[in-house]
């Protein structure tokens, strides 16, 4: 991927130096009397020709590289952090989850497990730090007892997905590993497998 870059960001270099000896060679060949001047026309245009879509292709990518470089560096200073935590409560299962540092917009988290799913939705998540009481804490009690039936153990599939205030989509993937004992359930072995950001096109995967 960095050759590929680097390529990217150099070869218009090495277009301009192969088309200056091109037209050196069509002007060489013509004044040793070896072309016409019809036949060097056509090929001093159509070496123009290539320059300029090669030039036209140039500033196109460097204006996407800078567009991509200012999306970053807006969603970084306004990044939110969102913390969430899947534990036992008295017996039960709840899910508690908050911004920091910057709100959160069309939240959505969607739990799966067991062939079943539950989907929870919010317009707008404050800032905890700024507005005490913003965090949420949900009673996920009947979907894990259900969901994780009777086996004793469980992996629940947890996804993410919000905006940030200017508009940037963040799309994370975890499992939670779920133990049922008499008392309740255990939750352990949290891990991250996939998080998308809004600077980036493609989706970073977490192995193990």
């Amino acid at each position: 991927m960095a050759s590929l870059d680097w390529i990217k960001e150099k070869y218009i270099y090495v277009v301009v130096l192969v088309l200056l000896l091109t037209m050196l060679w069509v002007i060489y060949v013509f004044q040793a009397g070896q072309m016409d001047v019809e036949a060097a026309k056509v090929y001093l245009q159509a070496l123009t020709a290539v320059a300029t879509l090669a030039l036209l292709y140039y500033s196109y990518y460097n204006v996407a590289n800078k567009k991509d470089e200012d999306i970053a560096h807006l969603e970084l200073a306004v990044r939110p952090i969102f913390i969430w935590e899947l534990e036992s409560i008295k017996g039960g299962a709840q899910l508690s989850y908050k911004a920091i540092k910057h709100p959160i917009y069309d939240f959505r988290a969607v739990l799966r497990m067991g062939g079943k799913e539950l989907k929870l939705e919010e317009r707008h998540l404050d800032v905890v730090e700024a507005h005490p009481g913003s965090d949420r804490k949900i009673d996920v009690t009947r979907f894990i007892s259900e969901a994780a039936s009777k086996e004793k153990s469980r992996l629940l599939e947890l996804e993410f997905a919000y905006h940030s205030e200017v508009g940037g989509r963040y799309e994370f993937t975890f499992t939670k590993e779920i133990l049922r004992k008499s008392t309740g359930f255990i939750f352990q072995h949290r891990k991250i497998v996939s998080a998308k950001y809004p600077w980036r096109k493609e989706v970073v995967t977490f192995e193990d």
